[in-house]
This record gives C-alpha cells, sequence and structure tokens, in this order.
C-alpha cells in the first residue's frame, strides 16, 4: 500500500492524471514479487514522469497503453534516466498481468522485475557506474533467459546450470569479456541467494578463464 510506503508523499502519486488509479495496485504488485522496499520506491518515484512522456504523447487513459507506446517511453527515458527508465518494462508486466491491457508476446522478451530490482541495488546500495551496471543487467537477463530455454527454476539451479551457461557464452565471448561476464555472474548469484531465492556459494563455485599481459 503506498500509504504505508510513502506516508508523506503518496498523494503525489495517487493524484497523478494518468497513473494515480493503478498506482496503489502496482505497488501492491511490486510487493508481491519480492521487490525490496527502496526498489518499490525508485520505481513509485518514477511513474510521476512515466506519466507526463506518456500524456505529451495524448495517451489520457491506461486502456490505450500498449507494447510500442511503452517502448517507445522507454526510449525516451533511457536517455536521460538510464538506470530508472525499466521501471516501464517493470509497469507493463504489471498492466499485462493484472489484465490493464492486452498481452504483447514482445513482453516477454524485456526485463524481468528481478533484473530491475537488482540494477536498482546496483546502483544504489553498490554505487556502481550508470555503464557497470547496464553491463551486469545485460549477463543477468542472459542468463535467466539460459535458465528459462533450459527449463531450470532459479532456486534449483545447479553448478552445472553455470556451466553450460559459461560454455555457450565462451563460444561469443573473448576471454577478457568472458572474464568480465564472470564477475558480473557471480555478482547476480550473490545478490539472488541472500534471501534464498537461489542455493548459496554458487558464486563461489565459478573459474574464471587464465588471462595473459598484453593480450
Amino acid at each position: 500500500m503506498l500509504h504505508s510506503l510513502l506516508p508523506k508523499a503518496n498523494y503525489k502519486f495517487l493524484s497523478l492524471p494518468l497513473l494515480g488509479p493503478i498506482a496503489d495496485g502496482y505497488d501492491d504488485w511490486l510487493a508481491a514479487n519480492g521487490f525490496t522496499r527502496r526498489s518499490r520506491q525508485l520505481s513509485i518515484r518514477m511513474l510521476r514522469i512515466v506519466d507526463t512522456n506518456l500524456r505529451r504523447h495524448h495517451i489520457d487513459e491506461v486502456a490505450k497503453l500498449n507494447h510500442t507506446v511503452l517502448d517507445d517511453c522507454w526510449k525516451a527515458l533511457l536517455k536521460v534516466y538510464p538506470n530508472s527508465a525499466g521501471t516501464v518494462h517493470t509497469l507493463e508486466q504489471y498492466l499485462v498481468t493484472s489484465g490493464l491491457i492486452l498481452h504483447d508476446r514482445k513482453v516477454a522478451t524485456q526485463p524481468s522485475p528481478l533484473i530491475e530490482e537488482y540494477a536498482n541495488n546496483l546502483l544504489e546500495v553498490s554505487g556502481l557506474a550508470a555503464s557497470t551496471v547496464s553491463s551486469h543487467r545485460r549477463t543477468a537477463q542472459c542468463f535467466l533467459q539460459h535458465l528459462e530455454k533450459t527449463g531450470t527454476a532459479l532456486g534449483s539451479i545447479q553448478a552445472s546450470n553455470i556451466e553450460s551457461y559459461i560454455a555457450k557464452a565462451g563460444k561469443r565471448l573473448s576471454r577478457a569479456s568472458l572474464h568480465h561476464d564472470i564477475s558480473a555472474l557471480r555478482g547476480f548469484l550473490r545478490f539472488v541467494s541472500t534471501d534464498g531465492r537461489a542455493p548459496t556459494g554458487l558464486d563461489r563455485q565459478i573459474d574464471t578463464p587464465r588471462l595473459y599481459r598484453m593480450e
């Protein structure tokens, strides 16, 4: 509930011309999907900017939203808010899941709520640069897509799942790039294991490729 999340400022979001009516339900959905309080606050605060952008493009009701409109909004905000624009994708997932807009097959290719939560954590807690956050976000997304293709749940991954991902990544990356990819994967595995969403200790079971001077 927004009243408990933002006791003094909830009215600013509940009164938004376009997204105000769904703001409370959106926050409930974020909480139900495991978003931290800090991540929820960031997502809700971005609604004011998203609302302004959408209305500037003559969207006056939620029912008129679709993937194309929201993707255009994301692209526009990405230039100014590179670390927060992902809220648009998370909002789209909420709207589709709740049946407020029609399902679009392209939605499945967008970053998951978990990826956005991870990116916000890197930005707010770890204080990483935007370019680094983007790289870590991409690695995490690729790893989750790999798990989905192999039918493996995040909570039941094993070392063999990580090895198969790295073997696949090694075919498209140089050893230096793979080194960075594995470091990012370790960070993501540590993040999802802190609250039991994935087994602990998997990040310590990954070997990085050996690099040589001048390589």
